[in-house]
C-alpha cells in the first residue's frame, strides 16, 4: 500500500511522526508492503532507517514560499502538492493512505477515481489553528493561523473522496461523523512506542516536561513553567526538554533540555519523579501523556484540557495550569514517587489498550 506522509517519519521525536513511524512498523508487521511518499523541507533529511519498513522511498520538495501562501488551499495541503507524487500513486492500483489533511491535495484529484483511499485525520484541523490564533498577539502569525483555519475549514470537505476516515480519538470522530454521516468512520487510535519500563527502578527529585518545543502551545507551556511556576518553587529542579527550543533556561531551578536523543528521552521518562503535562489547547491526542504512562516510574500529573477526550483520567493525578495549586501539588509529589503496584495497574491498563489495537487486521 501507499502511505503518503506530511513530514519524514523518522526519528520518531514528536507527536505526528511518532503515530506515522509505528504505524508503518504495525502495517510491515501485519504483511504490508509499504511504499513510503513523503517531504524534504527545513531540517529534515532523508533517512535509510525508513527503508528497513518500506520497499520504497520517495522523497519530494515542499512548495514553500508565497504562492502556496496565497492559495485558496490551506497552506499545509498547497505546499504539499508534487506532480511527482501524482506520477508515482498511479504507477499501480494499490491503496492509499494519506496522513492528515496536510497530505490531501491529490484526494480527490480525478485520476484516482476508484482507487482505495484512506485519511488518517491527526487533528480538527481548523479548530487546532483556531485555538493557535488566539495564543499568539496581533501579528503576521496570528493573521496565518486565523487564514489557514478558515481554508482547513472549506477544505475539509476533501474528504469526501475518502472511502475511509481513520479519526485519531473519539472526540474527533464523533465531530467528523456530525459532519459526514454518509461517511466509513472509524476510530483508530494512536501509535506509539509503548515499552514498558521495568516497575522496580528509583526516581530522581525533578519535575519533567517533555514535548515538541518547536510548536507554540508547547512553548507557552514551557514559558509558563519557567517565568510563573520555576519561581514560586526555588527548592523544586525542573527539565524542560524537547526538539528544537526556541528559549534558554532563565532560572537557576530550570534546565533546559535541546532535542534529547530517543535514549535520553526515555531515561529522562523514567527517573522523573513528576512528568508535568499541561496544555492550554485541548486538540488532538496528547503523545507524550501516553509515552508517560508507559515509560515514566514517577506521578503523571496533567491538566483537564490534556485529559479531554480520552479515558486516562483514572491513571493521572489531575493538577490544573494555576500558580495558587499546582506548586503545593507539586511539592507534594515531589517527596516520593507512586508505589509498584500504582505503577503496574497503569501500565496494566495501557497494555490492555495497544492489545486492542494488536487485534486488528490488516483489512481493518
Amino acid at each position: 500500500m501507499h502511505v503518503v506522509s506530511f513530514q519524514v517519519p523518522y526519528p520518531p521525536n514528536y507527536g505526528g511522526a511518532i503515530d506515522v513511524y509505528y504505524k508503518l512498523r504495525w502495517l510491515r508487521e501485519q504483511g504490508h508492503d509499504i511504499l513510503l511518499h513523503t517531504y524534504i523541507y527545513g531540517t529534515a533529511e532523508r533517512q535509510p532507517a525508513l527503508g528497513e519498513l518500506c520497499r520504497e522511498v520517495h522523497y519530494y520538495p515542499r512548495q514553500e514560499g508565497l504562492l502556496s501562501l496565497l492559495s485558496t488551499e490551506p497552506y499545509i495541503a498547497r505546499s504539499r502538492r508534487s506532480p511527482l507524487l501524482l506520477r508515482d500513486l498511479l504507477r499501480d492500483d494499490a491503496p492509499i493512505l494519506f496522513e492528515g489533511l496536510h497530505t490531501c491535495h491529490y484526494l480527490s484529484h480525478p485520476s484516482l477515481k476508484g482507487r482505495m483511499k484512506i485519511v488518517r485525520t491527526h487533528n480538527i484541523e481548523h479548530d487546532y489553528y483556531s485555538l493557535l490564533s488566539r495564543q499568539v498577539r496581533w501579528s503576521w502569525r496570528n493573521l496565518y493561523y486565523r487564514l489557514e483555519a478558515t481554508k482547513l475549514r472549506r477544505f475539509e470537505r476533501v474528504l469526501l473522496s475518502a472511502d475511509i476516515i481513520l479519526a485519531i480519538s473519539e472526540g474527533d470522530a464523533v465531530s467528523l461523523r456530525s459532519r459526514y454521516p454518509e461517511k466509513d468512520i472509524r476510530l483508530l487510535p494512536c501509535f506509539y512506542d509503548d515499552h514498558f519500563v521495568c516497575p522496580q527502578g528509583g526516581t530522581e527529585p525533578y519535575v519533567l516536561y517533555q514535548a515538541n518545543l518547536r510548536v507554540e502551545e508547547n512553548a507557552r507551556v514551557a514559558n509558563f513553567i519557567q517565568d510563573r511556576l520555576a519561581p514560586r518553587m526555588p527548592d523544586a529542579r525542573f527539565i524542560l526538554a524537547g526538539r528544537d527550543p526556541s528559549f534558554l533556561s532563565r532560572r537557576a531551578n530550570v534546565t533546559v533540555v535541546p532535542n534529547p536523543s530517543a535514549e535520553a528521552m526515555d531515561d529522562l521518562l523514567a527517573k522523573a519523579r513528576v512528568n508535568l503535562l499541561l496544555t492550554f489547547q485541548p486538540t488532538g491526542v496528547k503523545l507524550k501523556l501516553l509515552g508517560a504512562l508507559s515509560k515514566s516510574r514517577g506521578h503523571v500529573v496533567a491538566n483537564e484540557e490534556m485529559l479531554r477526550g480520552n479515558d486516562l483520567a483514572r491513571l493521572c493525578v489531575r493538577g490544573e495550569a494555576s500558580t495558587e495549586t499546582l506548586p503545593s501539588l507539586l511539592a507534594r509529589l515531589s517527596q516520593s514517587g507512586p508505589s509498584v503496584g500504582d505503577i503496574e495497574r497503569r501500565q496494566r491498563v495501557m497494555k490492555e489498550k495497544k492489545a486492542r489495537v494488536s487485534r486488528l487486521k490488516p483489512s481493518e
